[in-house]
């Protein structure tokens, strides 16, 4: 796939005794190292080459949650347990947009990056309880 020119491209995929035709969206995206190739496919053949970008951006979105809830620590099972979930999902909200613009306003690369910005500058955890005056 890595030879393919940007554009759009159809396959037909055999899934057992079903076959699949799947849409191709090839883009070619600038970067400081160079030019990159990405794939990113449909099933929804209808989907518009925008429509595939924009569903492709939201799915990121996803994964980067997953990853900054397991940087962030709250991964527990027992972080999730139904009764607890609304009240820290909206905490939980709110706290990851503000790190992700602390992310940004900071140029790091990652919340990893960040929490060891935290511990470095600030005294980590402790030290920040004891700038907002919390015990």
């Amino acid at each position: 796939m890595g030879d393919l020119p940007p554009g759009v491209y159809y396959a037909d995929l055999t899934l057992g005794d079903r076959a699949i035709t799947v849409k191709l969206l090839v883009r070619e995206y600038k970067r400081d190292s160079g030019t990159q190739a990405r794939c990113l496919y449909t099933t929804d053949l209808s989907l518009s080459e925008e429509e595939i970008e924009e569903a492709w951006r939201m799915r990121w979105e996803i994964e980067e949650l997953h990853r900054d809830v397991k940087a962030l620590g709250l991964e527990d099972s027992s972080f999730w347990r139904r009764e607890r979930l609304q009240g820290y999902l909206t905490i939980f909200t709110i706290m990851t947009n503000v790190v992700r613009e602390l992310v940004g306003a900071l140029n790091l690369r990652s919340v990893e990056a960040f929490l060891r910005f935290v511990e470095r500058h600030l005294g980590g955890p402790l030290g920040l309880m004891k700038i907002f005056k919390l015990r």
